[in-house]
C-alpha cells in the first residue's frame, strides 16, 4: 500500500511536474507497477486511475509508442481492460483504436481485439462479435471447418479419445506450460466462441471446440485456459453421449488442472463449465452454489464474463426452488450490475425469470423503480435483442408457459407452448446459456399433458400435444437412470402421474403423484413439491374426487407460501373454502 499511497501523491503533481522525458517514463512504469498491484487487490477503479495517469506522462513523448512501445503496450492494454470492467466503454474503444493502431505484430494485438469481442457481445452484436472471432482464428491457422457434419465431429473425437487414452491423470497433470502466443490467443478466442455460439444458435461447430482445445494443450502444453477445453469435453461426453462417468471424470480432472496452473485468472470459467455435469450428478441444491464461488472468482481476478456466473446462479436458484425473496434480491443485484456494465445480453435474459418471480410473490404492480425494471429505451434494448436472438426468444416463451401452468392460464400456455415448440431445439445441450434444459422438459411436458388432456374432443390436435409431453417425460427419464436419481426422479414422477391422468389409467396416477410429492420433499425441490401437490388436487376435483383434493390443495397452499409465493397460494383458497 505503499506503493500506492506514494504514486498517488505523485500524480497529484501531474506530468507538468516532471522535469525531463527520463523522470516521466521512471513516474509512468511506477503508475503501470501501482496499477498491477490495485488490480491483485481487485480494485479496477484505482488500477485504471494509475494506468491513466501513467499514460500520460508517456504522453508527453510524441513518440512514445517507438521509443518506449513495451512500456505504451502494456499500459494501454491493462488500462482497457480496467475500463471495460468499469463499463467505461468509450475510454476501452479509444484504448483499443491506439492499440490497434500502433501494434507491431499480430500477436500484439490480441488484447485489444479480445476486449472488443466483449464489447461487441455485450452490446448485443453477437453476429459482429462471431465473425471477429472467426476471421481471428482463420489469420492464427486455427480456423473451424465451414461445413459441420456428424463424420467431422465423430473424427475429431475419436483422435482425442486415442490420444487421451494412452495418458492418465497424472501424465496430463505434470505437461508444461503452453509458451507459444499465438497458440495461447487461439484458446482463449476458442473459449470466448464457445460461449457466444449458442445466442444466435450456432451451434453445429460447438462440439469441435473443446477437441481442438484439448488437441492444442496436448501438442503445446498447458495454458490457463485448457482446463476450460476438458471442462467442455467432460459435458459434452456427459450431456450429449450420455457417457456420465466419463464425462463427470474429466469435469473433476479440469479442476484438479486449474489449481495445478499458476494462474488462477481463469479458474471462475473452469469452475463455471465443470459445474454443468456436476449440477447434473450430484444434488443440485448444493452445487448451484459452486455457481456463486465461480462469480466471486471471476470478480476476484477481473473476468468480464463474471456477471454469466451470477445469471446462472439466480436462475438455477430460481427454477430449483430457493426461498424467492432471497432469489429476488440477488437478481436484483445482477440486474444492477448488468446494467452498469452496459451489458445488454444478461439484462434481457435475465427479466423474464425476475418478473415472474415477482408475481408469484404478488409485487408485479408494485412501482416500477422497486425491481429495476427497464426504462424506455432498456425495454425498446429488450425488445431489440429479444428478436435478435432465437435462444432469448425461445426462454421468453418457456417463461410464459411455464407461469401459464402454475397460475392455470390455459390460453395462455397454448399461445406459449406453440411458439415454444415452434422454434425447435436451440442452444447446445453440454453448455448453461439460458435456462438449463431439464427445466425446460419438465415445464413444458407439464404443459403438453394439460393441453392434451383439455383439447380431447379434437384427437388428432390432442395426441400430437400429447406426444410432446412424452417426448419430454422420456429424456427427463433418461437423466434419472444415467445421470442422478437426487435431481430427477421426483420430476419423472410428476410427468407419469400427467400422462396416467391423460391415459385415464387413474389408479397408476394416485401412486404416481403421492411419488413425486414424496420424492420432491425428500429432495429438496420444494417448488416442485407445491407444484406436485396442486396438480394432484387438480386430478381429483376433475375426477370427482373433491373431498380428496382439498388435502394436496392445502399441502400446495402451505408450501407455495413456504416458497414465498404469496400471490400463488392465495389463489388456492377457492379450493379450500368449506373444508
Amino acid at each position: 500500500r505503499l506503493l500506492l499511497t506514494a504514486v498517488t501523491q505523485i500524480n497529484h503533481g501531474g506530468p507538468q511536474a516532471v522535469i525531463d522525458d527520463e523522470q516521466a517514463v521512471v513516474v509512468a512504469n511506477l503508475n503501470l507497477d501501482a496499477g498491477k498491484k490495485a488490480m491483485n487487490m481487485s480494485d479496477f477503479f484505482a488500477a485504471h486511475s494509475f494506468f491513466d495517469h501513467g499514460i500520460s506522462y508517456l504522453r508527453l513523448r510524441r513518440e512514445h509508442w517507438n521509443e518506449h512501445y513495451d512500456l505504451s503496450l502494456e499500459l494501454f492494454n491493462l488500462a482497457a481492460k480496467c475500463a471495460l470492467l468499469n463499463a467505461e466503454h468509450e475510454s476501452v474503444q479509444a484504448l483499443i483504436d491506439q492499440i490497434m493502431h500502433n501494434a507491431k505484430c499480430f500477436e500484439d494485438k490480441s488484447q485489444a481485439i479480445s476486449n472488443t469481442i466483449t464489447l461487441l457481445t455485450w452490446s448485443g452484436n453477437v453476429l459482429g462479435a462471431i465473425e471477429l472471432v472467426k476471421s481471428t482464428l482463420s489469420s492464427l491457422g486455427e480456423g473451424l471447418p465451414t461445413k459441420i457434419t456428424s463424420s467431422v465431429i465423430k473424427q475429431n473425437l475419436d483422435n482425442t479419445k486415442a490420444q487421451l487414452a494412452s495418458l492418465s491423470d497424472d501424465t496430463l497433470l505434470s505437461y508444461p506450460a503452453m509458451v507459444n502466443p499465438s497458440k495461447i490467443l487461439a484458446l482463449e478466442l476458442f473459449t470466448t466462441h464457445f460461449q457466444i455460439l449458442p445466442l444466435v444458435h450456432q451451434t453445429a461447430v460447438m462440439p469441435l471446440i473443446p477437441l481442438k482445445i484439448i488437441q492444442i494443450s496436448l501438442a503445446y502444453g498447458m495454458s490457463p485456459r485448457a482446463p476450460i477445453g476438458f471442462a467442455q469435453y467432460g459435458n459434452f461426453l456427459a450431456l450429449v453421449r450420455d457417457e456420465f462417468e466419463e464425462g463427470y471424470r474429466y469435469v473433476k480432472f479440469a479442476l484438479s488442472l486449474m489449481k495445478k496452473i499458476p494462474s488462477r485468472a481463469y479458474a471462475g470459467s473452469v469452475m463455471f463449465h465443470a459445474n454443468y455435469t456436476k449440477v447434473h450428478v450430484e444434488p443440485m441444491q448444493s452445487v448451484i452454489e459452486c455457481y456463486l464461488d465461480a462469480y466471486l472468482a471471476s470478480m476476484k481476478s477481473g473476468n468480464p464474463y463474471a456477471i454469466g456466473c451470477s445469471y446462472v446462479y439466480n436462475t438455477f436458484c430460481f427454477w430449483s426452488g430457493k426461498e424467492l425473496k432471497a432469489v429476488v434480491s440477488s437478481m436484483k443485484e445482477t440486474l444492477m450490475e448488468s446494467k452498469y456494465q452496459k451489458n445488454l445480453l444478461v439484462r434481457a435474459l435475465m427479466l423474464p425469470t425476475f418478473r415472474m418471480a415477482l408475481r408469484l410473490m404478488g409485487q408485479s404492480g408494485a412501482p416500477q423503480q422497486d425491481h429495476d425494471i427497464n426504462t424506455s429505451d432498456e425495454a425498446r434494448n429488450e425488445d431489440d435483442i429479444t428478436g435478435k436472438h432465437v435462444l432469448h426468444l425461445r426462454a421468453v416463451f418457456f417463461v410464459r408457459l411455464s407461469q401459464a401452468l402454475i397460475f392455470r392460464e390455459l390460453d395462455e400456455a397454448r399461445d406459449a407452448a406453440k411458439e415454444y415448440f415452434s422454434i425447435g431445439e436451440v442452444g447446445c445441450k453440454f453448455a448453461v446459456t439460458t435456462i438449463p434444459s431439464f427445466f425446460m422438459k419438465l415445464y413444458s411436458g407439464l404443459v403438453s399433458f394439460w393441453i392434451g388432456r383439455e383439447i380431447n374432443d379434437k384427437k388428432k390436435e390432442s395426441m400430437k400435444w400429447l406426444a410432446r409431453g412424452v417426448a419430454c417425460k422420456d429424456e427427463i427419464e433418461k437423466l434419472a437412470a444415467s445421470a442422478s436419481k437426487w435431481n430427477f426422479q421426483n420430476k419423472v414422477y410428476l410427468l407419469q402421474a400427467e400422462e396416467q391422468f391423460c391415459r385415464m389409467n387413474f389408479e397408476e396416477a394416485e401412486k404416481l403423484y403421492d411419488a413425486a410429492i414424496l420424492t420432491s420433499k425428500a429432495h429438496k425441490f420444494l417448488n416442485e413439491e407445491a407444484l406436485a401437490n396442486e396438480l394432484a388436487g387438480h386430478f381429483y376435483l376433475e375426477t370427482g374426487r373433491r373431498d380428496r383434493s382439498v388435502h394436496y390443495f392445502s399441502q400446495a397452499f402451505e408450501k407455495y407460501n413456504e416458497w414465498g409465493a404469496a400471490a400463488k397460494a392465495n389463489m388456492l383458497t377457492k379450493y379450500l373454502d368449506g373444508r
